[in-house]
């Protein structure tokens, strides 16, 4: 009974982790784009922002929990460059001055519209770094409070959404919808943070007594069988409740209005005002989170390197300036700037997180090599093409393959890799 206990309250506190408010806005927009080809798009997008989390977590999990372990599973110099830009990326590269935007937005479209942006977003680092400076027990009870609160406005939104829907979602001749849904999910960067949040779920087993490795496994895989579930209804019902909108000739509203329009038309004003506080201030506790770990990472790595110069107190006050002065641009631009970061990044990590599904011996360390070489060649071609470098080869490469796996050629090299790796053994 208690072991049942521990693998649902594990469960539901790894739901509130990958659940960030910041994730809301990406399924009802993508449900208003997709119209009635919802349940493709529905497909392709829990594989990614729900599906790669569940192989992620366990894949580490089996690796010892950590993201240096399963980076290690390749190579120690390739562990620390991944582990670094995975860092970034969910740390002050994206997700921090992805959450204060959101929160910025939220305020101006929810509540103040003249609201000055540099403003909110100064406050909101402030208060980021006071909590990451002295954390105390107030955050952890917000956050207590916060979830549930968030929770049940989202599944009275989900629940009238889909038993009385604003209308029929009509066809709104997008083309490649499975593809463009899968890397649509990359963005919720979910995938990316359960190698790094896997360890939390491991350590949280080891301190209630469950030492034996199996047992451990076996209870990760319970839990986020529980937390994929909660992840792909919330997810699920917005997109859908985005796609009855696809009728309703809303123009190019972006992702924060059409979020906060769909709570106005479900649960009226006291809805809209419910979402906007509770998302504001779950963005934040996401904020404290994450420049948490990114300094308690990056303080663990240069602090010996450094002589104590790069110390915790240095990387939060370093990673929440950057942070602050990224927010600024706004959601919808760093949506555009990660898009193709994103789509170098997840390539690899998919590679990785494969890799690390068998049994260590089941690949050979060059095969494992080669496979992470080819799918990060491609990926560093995706990111010089975003710069319009790559001279037109990614489209050259593109144009030999049909328009329907477009978004898999990566697989590609990745297995040539591979093999090349298997070959030279």
């Amino acid at each position: 009974m208690k072991d049942k206990k521990l693998i649902i309250v594990s469960g539901f506190a790894l739901f509130s982790m990958f659940f960030g408010a910041g994730n809301l806005i990406f399924p009802p927009y993508l449900g208003n784009k997709v119209g009635d080809q919802y349940l493709i798009a529905m497909i392709g997008f829990l594989l990614s922002s729900v599906g790669l989390v569940f192989l992620g977590l366990l894949a580490a999990t089996k690796c010892g929990g950590t993201i240096e372990k399963i980076g290690n599973t390749i190579n120690p110099r390739f562990s620390l460059i991944f582990s670094t830009i995975i860092m970034l990326a969910i740390g002050p590269g994206l997700a921090i001055p992805r959450t204060a935007a959101t929160t910025v937005e939220v305020i101006q479209k929810g509540f103040f519209k003249g609201a000055n942006s540099i403003l909110l977003t100064a406050i909101f680092f402030v208060c980021v770094y006071l909590f990451v400076r002295k954390p105390n027990k107030i955050i952890d009870n917000l956050g207590k409070i916060l979830t549930p609160l968030l929770i049940a406005t989202l599944l009275a939104i989900i629940f009238k959404g889909i038993l009385f829907p604003v209308a029929t979602p009509v066809n709104t001749y997008q083309i490649q919808v499975f593809q463009s849904s899968f890397e649509e999910g990359y963005q919720t960067m979910d995938a990316l943070a359960s190698i790094v949040f896997a360890i939390v779920v491991t350590k949280g087993f080891m301190q209630n007594g469950i030492k034996d490795e199996d047992k451990i496994k076996d209870y990760t895989i319970k839990s986020a069988t529980i937390s994929a579930i909660g992840l792909c209804f919330v997810y699920g019902g917005l997109l859908f409740i985005g796609a009855t909108t696809s009728n309703l000739n809303l123009g190019n509203m972006e992702r924060i209005e059409l979020l906060l329009y769909i709570c106005n038309q479900q649960l009226g004003v006291f809805g809209k005002i419910l979402i906007c506080i509770a998302m504001t201030l779950a963005c934040l506790t996401t904020a404290i989170g994450l420049t948490t770990t990114v300094g308690e990472f990056f303080g663990d790595m240069l602090k010996d390197k450094t002589n104590g110069i790069m110390s915790y107190d240095l990387i939060i006050i370093i990673s929440t300036v950057f942070s602050a002065f990224f927010a600024v641009v706004g959601v919808e631009k760093i949506l555009k700037i990660s898009a193709p970061i994103l789509s170098a990044i997840y390539p690899v990590a998919i590679v990785l997180i494969f890799l690390n599904l068998f049994n260590k011996d089941t690949f050979e360390k060059n095969t494992k090599l080669g496979a992470i070489i080819g799918a990060s060649i491609f990926g560093f071609l995706i990111l010089l093409n975003s710069f319009k470098l790559d001279f037109g080869l990614l489209k050259l490469i593109e144009s030999v393959f049909p328009m329907q796996i477009k978004s898999f050629i990566w697989i590609i090299p990745a297995v040539i890799g591979g093999l090349i790796g298997k070959i030279k053994k």
